[in-house]
């Protein structure tokens, strides 16, 4: 296959500043992943690899014989992953949801699991990234995902639009979904779905410096998209005064400024045969 070359990446992120603060994804990886069938020798793309260490984890459990690709639309996030230490069953791209046939071939993956990303996506793309998603899995293949879903962030939201106002900014980017859209979104790109649910979780802030460290490496970046995107100073404002304001709204009784987390989870198979299946049948 002679890959396209993707649109331009996200460059929002940092990679080493998101890095020191994944602790609070990988704590819930055991959940995400109990419900796919491992084995040696399967094919996984990890969608929103971001700096790897889920990737790397995955590669694990199909090892031997087993081959893990990553894509992530971060550039910064792919060099970081990069830099991690080479293994020969583990490769990394930087590609969007929406372009990923510009580097994964359509049947490649066995397996195909997104943790934490698909809520980026914007909502008019969102058919196409799932379409994406669904073409890259093998006949039989397996879809497991784990996004933010509606209700998300419920409490810091507000007080993060105000600020991002205040700087010129738009509201939050996110596309949180409930079940029930999730599910239609799955179906209509033509797989079979076989869970899809919201989950509710606390998820560990336990101090300032802890919840600084969420904002600026996974949330603010959501405002920080485009090209006219604040940058350099203007940008480092921003994350004070988003800070700033989140120590004063978000601390909890207990001290900590834990969040409240409610993740769309789903679990889906590309029908047996290659063929796609009719959405009424697909997700009553």
């Amino acid at each position: 296959m002679t890959a396209r070359p993707s649109r331009p990446a996200d460059p929002a992120f940092d990679g080493t500043s998101y890095a020191a603060a994944t602790a609070h994804h990988r704590a819930h990886d055991d959940e995400v992943l109990a419900p796919v069938r491992w084995r040696a020798g399967l094919r996984v793309l990890d969608v929103g690899c971001g700096v790897g260490d889920l990737t790397r984890s995955l590669a694990d459990l199909v090892a031997p014989g087993g081959e893990v690709l990553g894509v992530d639309a971060s550039a910064s996030q792919v060099d970081v992953a990069r830099a991690g230490g080479a293994r020969p069953d583990v490769r990394f791209a930087v590609a969007r949801v929406q372009d990923l046939d510009a580097v994964v071939p359509d049947g490649w993956a066995d397996v195909v699991v997104s943790v934490a990303t698909l809520h980026w996506v914007p909502e008019a793309d969102q058919p196409r990234a799932h379409d994406r998603l669904a073409r890259v899995l093998a006949p039989g293949g397996t879809l497991r995902l784990d996004q933010g879903g509606a209700g998300q962030i419920g409490s810091a939201r507000p007080v993060l639009d105000d600020v991002a106002a205040a700087h010129g900014l738009g509201p939050s980017p996110w596309f949180f979904p409930d079940a029930r859209t999730l599910g239609d979104l799955l179906a209509g790109a033509g797989l079979v779905v076989d869970d899809v649910r919201l989950v509710r979780q606390r998820r560990a802030l336990p101090d300032r410096d802890a919840m600084a460290a969420w904002l600026v490496s996974q949330v603010l970046p959501g405002y920080l998209r485009g090209p006219d995107a604040p940058r350099g100073e203007d940008r480092r404002a921003l994350e004070r005064a988003a800070v700033a304001a989140c120590a004063t709204a978000l601390r909890r009784a207990d001290g900590s400024y834990d969040q409240d987390y409610v993740r769309a989870q789903a679990l889906a198979r590309a029908p047996l045969g290659g063929s796609r299946v009719d959405r009424a049948t697909a997700y009553p």
